[in-house]
């Protein structure tokens, strides 16, 4: 893809916000100013999800990506300066030692960065040298000397903190097989890659809101009514996703988030892969996707030509967990873009399949018609 088709600096400003779970407000506003604008109609909900409608009549279709990024809450400010914190979402140990965060303080003003810290090796004993420093013996280090300090500085227990990470992209010429037959020809593809903190998942919030505007700007027709759904709270239990859904009773339900790429050293056994289109799941750990709608989905990504490729996740879920289960029942499918490192402080994907998950949902919705729906549960 050598000219990105989307705008590239909402995306940029969206995974730079600051937002961890149940503290979304920053980013959640974002978003709310830039999907207005192509809207019938704003809605919300108690937990902040923001909803925009489009389209009146017909069945209920609910797109879902989470607006909430994982991130820390400090739970002790220690007499010699240094914070105790425990996570909000999912951590991986081996991630943090000497990586930096941003503190949102209680009495307002600038945020401060923070660095996390534990006791160096030098000082340990042999046999602990060898062991994975846990986040219980981590610490966050503001450059304070006593508790004094830090409340100097507005910071109290509660106050939330996110990596102190800046979005970025990077262009490469790859060479590439179209499929994997040995004597297939060898293509050049010109490859925009994105680096950012919270693609988990701004980058599905990204997708839904390009979608309302490829809508309206082209005075697209749909056949159903479509809520574009900013959900929080997804990192610690699903939670903006139920309040939401509670509220749309969706006919019809999609998340999008990242997926777990395959293509790194150590992820063998998984067949998604960056850069190889948007994933369809086919299942995880919190549903099983509605067969019909998923044979539905890829024939319409066929047809259309649309890169996609299958996905699968043993464990984890995404909003669609709670989505399918909204009322009686809502035929619900998860749709990913293959990310390396998620949950940590440098999520990697490429564009490419970004562009695929949009044009993909821009066509579905076109085609999610009373009978169609109807069609996903008929006996």
């Amino acid at each position: 893809m050598a000219d990105l088709k989307f705008d590239l600096k909402l995306l940029e400003t969206l995974c730079n916000a600051f937002g961890p779970s149940g503290h979304e407000h920053e980013a959640q506003k974002i978003v709310q100013e830039y999907g207005k604008k192509y809207a019938d109609e704003v809605l919300q909900d108690g937990l902040g999800s923001v909803i925009f409608r489009k389209g009146e009549g017909g069945p209920k279709i609910m797109l879902a990506g989470h607006v909430d990024e994982i991130g820390f809450v400090i739970t002790e400010i220690k007499k010699d300066g240094y914070l105790a914190f425990h996570q909000l979402g999912g951590w991986w140990d081996q991630t943090l030692l000497t990586q930096e965060v941003v503190i949102k303080p209680y009495e307002g003003g600038e945020k401060i960065i923070g660095v996390i810290g534990a006791p160096p090796p030098h000082i340990l004993p042999p046999e602990a040298r060898t062991k994975v420093v846990t986040k219980e013996k981590m610490f966050i280090d503001i450059g304070c000397s006593s508790a004094d300090e830090v409340k100097e500085l507005g910071i109290r227990v509660g106050d939330p903190a996110v990596p102190h990470a800046i979005f970025r992209t990077m262009k490469r010429t790859r060479k590439e097989k179209k499929d994997e037959d040995k004597d297939a020809k060898e293509e050049t593809r010109e490859v925009t890659l994105g680096v950012a903190k919270a693609f988990d998942d701004r980058i599905g919030v990204f997708i839904i809101l390009e979608a309302l505007k490829r809508i309206s700007e082209n005075n697209i027709s749909l056949p159903n009514e479509v809520y574009f759904v900013s959900t929080t709270q997804e990192e610690v239990g699903l939670r903006g996703a139920r309040t939401a859904s509670q509220k749309i009773k969706p006919d019809i339900g999609f998340a999008l988030d990242v997926d777990i790429s395959g293509d790194s050293p150590g992820a063998e056994g998984l067949v998604q892969k960056m850069g190889k289109g948007v994933s369809i799941s086919a299942g995880d750990g919190s549903m099983i996707p509605n067969p019909r709608l998923r044979k539905f989905v890829i024939k319409l990504a066929e047809e259309k030509e649309i890169k996609y490729q299958p996905a699968f996740l043993k464990s984890g879920g995404t909003d669609a967990g709670i989505i399918h289960l909204a009322g009686m029942g809502a035929p619900s499918l998860f749709l990913g873009i293959p990310t390396r490192y998620i949950h940590s402080h440098h999520g990697m994907l490429d564009f490419d399949d970004v562009e695929n998950a949009i044009q993909l949902l821009v066509e579905v919705l076109q085609k999610l018609d009373t009978k169609t729906v109807e069609s996903f549960t008929a006996l």
